[in-house]
C-alpha cells in the first residue's frame, strides 16, 4: 500500500497516499483523503441524480467525470470514483473539486487565477476559463518569476489581519503548443481528466513559490485582447473591483449554497484595503518573437506598477 505523506496546498495540511505535486509538510495533518465507498444521498431530502447535496456539515459531489466526492468541513474527503479513472485524473478532481469545495465549505473563499511571486510580495491575476491565464503563468515562468498557482487561488489572512497567498500545488494545465514552447515532450504526460485536450505538467521545484506571501496587486485579466506591444493596464474603483471578484470565485454559487455571502464581503473588504485593483488586457501573442518575450514585457509591466 503507498505510505501516506502530508502536503501543505492552499494553506492546509493534507495526508493522503496520492502523490500530489505540492510541498510536503512536517506538521501533523487537518485534512485527510481517502477512497472508500460514498453514500447515493445525504438524506432522504435529496435524489440519487442531485450532482451537488448539503446538510449542512457534509458535501456529496457527483461528478459525471470522475465519479462521488464526500466533503466533511471537519477535514474528511472520500472518493469514491470510477475504477478505470487514472491516478492522474483522480488527482486533478482532489485537487479542484476536493480541496476546492472544502475552502468553501470553511469559509476560506477560493478564487480562480494566477499568482506570482515578487521582492515585495505577490502579485494576483484573477481570470476566467479561457482568458489567457495559462499562458500567461508559462509566460511568468519563461520570464524566471516564481507561480503561486494557475487554477485556485487560496488566501488566508494573518495573524495581523493581512491577506496572503497560500502555495497551492505545482501541476499546471497546459495545451501541447503551450508545453512544446516549454521544450516539454507531451508524450510522457497525462491529459488532466477523460476527454480534456490540456495535460499536466508540474513547475520545476525552483519556480514553484512555495511561502506564503502579502498581495501586494490584484488584476482582473479581460477577455479581449489589446494591438498594443504591451499589457494594457488601468486602476479600477471599488465598486467595480467588487463586481468582478464575485465573478472571479471559484465555483461562485457555493457562496449561495453554503451561506457565506459575510465571508466574500469580509474577503472583498480585506483585499480592497490591502492593494489597489486593475483591469489587464493582454497583448497579442503575435506581436512578439517568442513567449519568453512576451512574459518578459508582461512581467517588467507589472514588477513595475
Amino acid at each position: 500500500m503507498p505510505q501516506e505523506l502530508v502536503y501543505c496546498i492552499y494553506g492546509m495540511n493534507v495526508a493522503t497516499s496520492l502523490p500530489l505535486p505540492a510541498r510536503q509538510s512536517p506538521l501533523q495533518a487537518e485534512v485527510s483523503i481517502l477512497r472508500g465507498a460514498a453514500p447515493d444521498i445525504l438524506s432522504a431530502a435529496f435524489s440519487p441524480n442531485q450532482k451537488l447535496q448539503f446538510d449542512g456539515h457534509r458535501v456529496l459531489l457527483n461528478q459525471p467525470l470522475f465519479g462521488k466526492l464526500l466533503i466533511e468541513k471537519q477535514g474528511n474527503i472520500l472518493f469514491d470514483f470510477h475504477p478505470s479513472l487514472s491516478q492522474a485524473h483522480t488527482i486533478t478532481a482532489i485537487q479542484g473539486s476536493g480541496l476546492g469545495t472544502l475552502l468553501h465549505l470553511r469559509g476560506q473563499i477560493p478564487l480562480h487565477g494566477m499568482a506570482i511571486a515578487t521582492d515585495k510580495g505577490a502579485i494576483v491575476v484573477l481570470a476566467d476559463s479561457g482568458s489567457g491565464k495559462s499562458t500567461l503563468a508559462t509566460a511568468m515562468l519563461l520570464a524566471n518569476l516564481s507561480v503561486f498557482t494557475d487554477d485556485i487561488v487560496a488566501l488566508q489572512a494573518d495573524k495581523d489581519g493581512v491577506l496572503q497567498i497560500q502555495p497551492a500545488h505545482r501541476r499546471l494545465k497546459l495545451s501541447q503548443p503551450q508545453l512544446h514552447t516549454l521544450g516539454i515532450d507531451t508524450s510522457t504526460l497525462s491529459n488532466t481528466a477523460p476527454g480534456i485536450g490540456k495535460f499536466g505538467w508540474d513547475i520545476p521545484e525552483d519556480q514553484f513559490a512555495h511561502t506564503p506571501m502579502p498581495i501586494i496587486k490584484c488584476l482582473f485579466l479581460a477577455p479581449a485582447r489589446t494591438n498594443n506591444a504591451h499589457a494594457h493596464i488601468s486602476a479600477i474603483g471599488k465598486l467595480e473591483a467588487f463586481q468582478r471578484l464575485r465573478q472571479s470565485v471559484y465555483r461562485p454559487r457555493l457562496i449561495r449554497v453554503f451561506g457565506h455571502e459575510p465571508s466574500f464581503f469580509s474577503l472583498n473588504q480585506r483585499l480592497q484595503h490591502q492593494c489597489q485593483s486593475y483591469t489587464m488586457q493582454l497583448p497579442e501573442l503575435g506581436n512578439f518573437s517568442s513567449l519568453t518575450d512576451y512574459g518578459k514585457a508582461i512581467a517588467n509591466q507589472l514588477l513595475s506598477l
